[in-house]
């Protein structure tokens, strides 16, 4: 938390609906930030290869069309990653992480628990009407999530954070996540 706070101190982002942090974890130098970033990248690799059923490598060669070429790795990256600081009255409106694979989100303090909304992503789309709904269609799905937690979700899932209505911090880490052949950046977890 101390860390956070005083990244936070010399940052230009103080949004009017939350402050976040403007460098990426990954280049704080921090063990700790370090550490915490190198778990969440094991931890899309496990929940994607849980989706798919098999090996990341695996699960990408099989849907190669040319399989003659020797079969490459599948790297998981982190495209940016942040803290996000709430107090009183602070949210974050529906929204999505273009480019994004999978986004990320680790709660690291908060008085009770912390919310997240999923928002159902088929309404708003432009198709013709039939005049019926589909079970959950239109529906917000409300997290709840102690911290500790971590979160894991398609990028272009839009999400928000409800008002924060709490006198202390609520504190989380977040990373946009991708994958890549062949191995990650150097100095990226």
């Amino acid at each position: 938390m101390d860390i956070v706070l005083a990244r936070l101190e010399n940052t230009r982002n103080l949004f009017d609906y939350k402050s976040e942090t403007s460098a990426d974890l990954v280049e704080w130098g921090e063990e700790a930030t370090d550490r915490i970033s190198s778990w969440v990248l094991a931890m899309a690799r496990r929940f994607t290869e849980k989706i798919a059923g098999k090996n990341l490598d695996d699960a990408f060669s099989d849907g190669r069309a040319d399989t003659t070429e020797e079969r490459p790795s599948v790297s998981v990256g982190i495209g940016r990653s942040w803290a996000s600081v709430y107090r009183r009255g602070d949210r974050h409106e529906a929204h999505f992480h273009p480019n994004t694979a999978l986004s990320a989100i680790y709660y690291v303090t908060a008085p009770d628990t912390c919310e997240l909304d999923l928002l159902d992503p088929r309404t708003g789309i432009g198709y013709y009407d039939s005049g019926i709904s589909f079970g959950g269609e239109g529906h917000v799905i409300r997290l709840r999530c102690k911290p500790g937690e971590l979160v894991l979700f398609p990028g272009w899932l839009k999400h928000a954070v409800p008002e924060f209505g709490d006198d202390s911090l609520r504190i989380s880490l977040s990373w946009n996540i991708g994958f890549s052949l062949g191995d990650p950046p150097e100095g990226r977890p």
